[in-house]
């Protein structure tokens, strides 16, 4: 009897240290205290741009007007375009243009901009020191002309 309370002994250590050692068993552990500040000052950094986007977009983007090229003077069948006057005198020609086109032109580009009464605060928030101060992270120079 005591041989087989031995052998259960050692087969219930055995058993274990197998469950202990198996990667199920081991619970997974948080990050470091290290890596924990360094993600609550990538999550600062992130959270201030958001806020600064927010800012920028919120004060500089108040209009949206879809452009797009239009006129075909140089056209084999369909010769259409603009007309312009040289002011020289030297004859006037067909011409292409950009002119304001529709929402669903899906080949016109957004141009943006900001109503006059808001512009102090889009001035401020793209502001040449703004401006100067991002350029000099990304390490590019501004040049004055």
């Amino acid at each position: 009897m005591k041989r087989f309370l031995m052998l259960v002994g050692v087969a219930a250590v055995a058993a274990a240290m197998y469950v202990a050692a198996s990667p199920a068993s081991q619970q997974s552990r948080g990050p470091t205290a290290k890596q924990f500040r360094a993600l609550k000052a990538q999550v600062a950094s992130l959270s201030k741009t958001v806020k600064g986007l927010k800012k920028v977009v919120g004060d500089c983007i108040q209009i949206a007007i879809p452009v797009d090229q239009f006129g075909n003077p140089d056209g084999t069948a369909n010769e259409e375009g603009y007309n312009y006057s040289q002011p020289t005198g030297a004859g006037d020609f067909l011409t292409t243009a950009l002119d304001v086109s529709t929402v669903s032109d899906t080949g016109a580009v957004w141009f943006t901009g900001v109503a006059a009464p808001s512009r102090s605060a889009c001035t401020t928030d793209l502001g040449e020191s703004v401006m100067r101060h991002r350029l000099a992270k990304t390490g590019f120079a501004a040049h004055q002309h």
